[in-house]
């Protein structure tokens, strides 16, 4: 599988440009699927409370993870869609950290009969997207309790989406995330 990922990095906007194999593979909800390149235990990592992240659908494929002052979150998966033809096949999901649950879960820009938003079945506190991105924007929005912090699992089309992770924490926009999943901490509430 070859990638190649271009990144202009303005504090908050992003424009991302990949390549990659796109079967139709999705990770099924029994299925174990692992990160080769992901340490054991997930990374803890700071995500700054109000930062945006400007998107360009159709044009790079990735994870975007936003988080507003008062618990709100935000993620959306965007597609290299004017690139490579076949849409993205996204497996994401979101689980809060220290026992914490999530609440006013709801679908965002969902278009596609096989796209939804649920409860994972193996642990009752989490949700899980799963998305058929072309060119637009696919995702999520919930609360926790303000400064509570999420795991977030993703895969793209059966396989670890490492690199296509993005999120803005301690005043710098972050490519690629370190470990599967990876846990975002809020610098405030």
């Amino acid at each position: 599988m070859r990638r190649v990922l271009l990144l202009g990095v303005p504090l908050a906007l992003f424009s991302a440009a990949c390549s990659y194999d796109n079967g139709n593979a999705q990770r099924a909800l029994d299925e174990q699927v692992t990160c080769a390149d992901s340490p054991a235990e997930p990374i803890q990592t700071a995500i700054d409370t109000d930062a945006k992240i400007e998107t360009q659908p159709g044009h790079g494929a990735g994870v975007y993870v936003e988080y507003s002052a008062g618990g709100h979150w935000l993620l959306r998966t965007t597609c290299d869609t004017e690139k490579n033809a076949p849409p993205c096949a996204w497996d994401i999901i979101v689980t809060p950290e220290d026992g914490r649950s999530i609440s006013n879960v709801a679908p965002y820009d969902l278009e596609s009969d096989t796209d939804s938003v649920r409860r994972y079945p193996d642990f009752p506190a989490s949700f899980q997207l799963t998305a058929e991105t072309s060119a637009d924007e696919d995702g999520i929005s919930f609360d926790t309790e303000p400064g509570t912090a999420i795991a977030v699992d993703s895969f793209l089309d059966g396989a670890c989406a490492l690199p296509y992770f993005f999120w803005v924490g301690d005043g710098a926009a972050h490519t690629g995330a370190p470990s599967n999943p990876l846990v975002l901490i809020p610098t405030h509430e």
